[in-house]
């Protein structure tokens, strides 16, 4: 894992396939809490880890299923 540190409200970009990502955190009130905004191309898809597996186990369902 690359660690990179970036002042709040800086841009991080991000080159995925030739598509540029910028990934910009900003403060919040919730001590601990860091929001994220994510500019990038709608080919690019951007969620959360928990939500990234839980869409990759719906999917592996669908295709389980298709094969019974």
């Amino acid at each position: 894992m690359q660690i990179i540190t970036v002042p709040f409200e800086e841009p991080l970009i991000v080159s995925l396939g030739g598509q540029k990502v910028q990934v910009i955190a900003f403060k919040t009130q919730e001590h601990g809490n860091v929001k994220f905004g994510v500019n990038a191309p709608r080919s690019v898809n951007v969620h959360r880890e928990e939500i990234y597996h839980a869409i990759k186990q719906k999917q592996q369902a669908i295709l389980d299923d298709k094969l019974d």
